[in-house]
């Protein structure tokens, strides 16, 4: 007769508590892994906006919405500045929101210089600026002086064709609205009424 090999079952006691503990410890490890688990998807879902938030999210959508401002993601106008978009934009309210969030938004204004080599031109007691932003890559006329004058942004295309003139006066308006520079030119222009010496233009950039 063919004998079974008899099996070796944990014994009682102190021994067999041993045996037991060891199965159950990864079991033990599993269930807090899960607990681990399922609490972080609960406290890690999609963070809720504030009411503040809320309000400047509605904001910046009004704010566009009327075009008085644009979304521009960060790449875009570090490579090309505001563009187009900005053509016939004021350069002191125009809002570029360069991130998802709605209070992050700057306008024209804030950086603007006068165009390097070509900011100013004088006519008698009058004088016009090229002034430009390097960060929206705008340019605009901004006027000064005594006497009532009219003013001009102009805008080229590098072969020197024509592209766009935006025209102010300086008893309406101390500024023109901005032209689109990048890969462009742009000059200021002034042409005084009066007893000055005619129209000045500053060197186009």
């Amino acid at each position: 007769m063919k004998v079974c090999p008899r099996l070796s079952l944990p014994k009682r006691g102190i021994d067999g508590m041993k045996v037991r503990s060891e199965i159950l410890k990864p079991l033990a490890r599993a269930a807090v892994l899960l607990v681990a688990l399922a609490t972080s998807a609960v406290t890690s879902g999609p963070a809720q906006a504030t009411p503040e938030q809320a309000i400047e999210t509605t904001e910046a959508a009004s704010v566009i919405a009327a075009g008085n401002g644009a979304m521009i993601d960060e790449a875009t106008l570090l490579n090309s500045g505001c563009g187009s978009v900005c053509d016939g934009k004021d350069p002191a309210s125009f809002r570029i929101y360069y991130e998802q969030l709605p209070h992050n938004y700057y306008t024209c204004a804030e950086d603007a210089k006068p165009a390097p080599g070509a900011g100013f031109a004088w006519s008698g007691n009058m004088y016009v600026e090229n002034r430009y932003s390097p960060r929206c890559r705008t340019s605009w006329a901004r006027v000064g002086g005594n006497y009532y004058a009219g003013y001009t942004v102009e805008s080229r295309y590098l072969n020197g064709s024509h592209r766009l003139t935006i025209q102010e006066y300086s008893r309406n308006w101390l500024w023109t609205a901005m032209v689109n520079d990048a890969n462009l030119q742009a000059r200021a222009c002034i042409d005084p009424f009066g007893p000055q010496l005619g129209e000045r233009c500053t060197p186009w950039y």
